[in-house]
């Protein structure tokens, strides 16, 4: 009989699964398993569907494939790898002081060298701006040049365009969150790339 999910794990693997479904995910897609690995992956697979049904009942046996939810977990794991490493909270979520994990996030950054941006001519990376607990956030997809230039996401034409949508909407740019995807501008404006 393989072995089943701990039920830590099995809680850990719901909240996770919960949290993305919440964000309009319904689709994972799990790496390719090793040999000695295929009756844990079994277990798992079972483990997973009934995960999936005790959180969204009206998926039953009849799962569509948009309403897939395969847990995008490595299951190749070795047996002395401890598997609550793959799902360990990041330093910012332990953190329920919002300014306090904005914070956090950022002394994590540093001057990032992570990706190539760092050494295709930005000058600074561009962190977000405005009210940590704001209920309305925009999020951009990558600095331009002001932004580059000033360190601070949306001053630049773009800027002055959503300076006036928020001012439409009757709210002040102080009172939401500005932040972009990439921190770092991309040479030439171009789009990001995937990496």
């Amino acid at each position: 009989m393989p072995p089943t999910l701990d039920p830590e794990l099995r809680r850990a693997l719901a909240a996770r699964i919960r949290y993305y479904n919440e964000m309009g995910i319904y689709d994972f897609y799990r790496r390719s398993v090793s040999v000695q690995t295929e009756e844990v992956a079994a277990q798992i697979a079972v483990d997973e569907q009934e995960i999936a049904v005790s959180i969204n009942p009206e998926l039953g046996e009849e799962m569509s494939p948009r309403k897939s939810t395969a847990v995008a977990m490595p299951v190749a794991l070795e047996a002395e790898e401890n598997i609550f490493e793959a799902i360990a909270l990041k330093p910012e979520q332990s953190v329920s002081d919002p300014v306090k994990a904005l914070k956090v996030i950022r002394e994590d950054l540093g001057d990032c060298t992570r990706c190539v941006l760092h050494k295709q001519g930005r000058k600074q990376i561009v962190f977000g701006v405005g009210n940590p607990t704001a209920e309305l956030m925009f999020v951009g997809e990558g600095p331009g040049a002001d932004e580059d230039e000033k360190g601070e996401p949306f001053v630049g034409r773009a800027g002055q365009l959503l300076n006036n949508m928020i001012k439409a909407m009757g709210i002040e740019r102080e009172q939401v969150y500005i932040a972009n995807i990439v921190k770092c501008r991309p040479p030439g404006n171009r789009q990001p790339e995937r990496e």
